[in-house]
């Protein structure tokens, strides 16, 4: 192999991964199930990053006392199962592997950041989780990047208003953000162009 075909070969590959990503993100935001879920905005403003909201939704975090599995850990996968409601979609139960979700559900794919249970075990020399301690999840839309000089309208939306964010959840449990909602209303609307 030449050296111009080796840098080509990678220049595709790169530029193959870069356009799969996208690929994936667009599919999960074109087939994906809409679903609106309660949030509150956080910390509106990166010097690196301009202006983004970091999104803290309801279903962060997850009693202990929900239905579903048990024994999770830091790091571990997770799939929430959530229902439809009138206007947000709600928790109902939480699980290992994902399933088939009845209509009116979808599952939700996450990460297990933090546990507030545990207790030391002598003979395995190690914290084990509670079986009903709270887990705090991230599903991976927890930023969203906004237009320059707009983050403040989104921390501060109004005396009442209420933001909450529309996602795509496709069948095999990723979610992307669709669009950003102000009282109900698109403020922000994610294309791909």
């Amino acid at each position: 192999m030449t050296d111009k075909f080796k840098i080509g070969l990678l220049v595709f590959l790169q530029t193959a991964a870069l356009f799969l990503m996208i690929g994936m993100k667009q599919w999960t935001l074109n087939t994906g199930l809409p679903v609106v879920l309660e949030t509150k905005p956080v910390d509106p403003r990166s010097l690196f990053s301009g202006d983004y909201i970091r999104l803290n939704y309801s279903i962060s975090t997850i009693a202990g006392s929900i239905g579903g599995d048990r024994g999770f850990q830091i790091h571990d996968p997770v799939y929430v199962l959530l229902k439809e409601g009138n206007p947000y979609w709600t928790p109902v139960s939480i699980h290992r592997h994902p399933q088939e979700a009845p209509d009116g559900y979808v599952f939700i794919k996450g990460e297990v950041k933090w546990t507030n249970g545990s207790r030391w075990n002598a003979e395995l020399k190690k914290n084990e989780p509670l079986p009903e301690s709270d887990l705090n999840i991230q599903y991976g839309i927890e930023n969203y990047y906004i237009p320059e000089g707009e983050g403040a309208k989104l921390e501060h939306p109004g005396p009442n208003a209420k933001l909450s964010i529309r996602l795509a959840i496709d069948r095999f449990g990723h979610a992307g953000i669709k669009a950003v909602l102000i009282d109900g209303k698109e403020h922000y609307v994610e294309s791909l162009w």
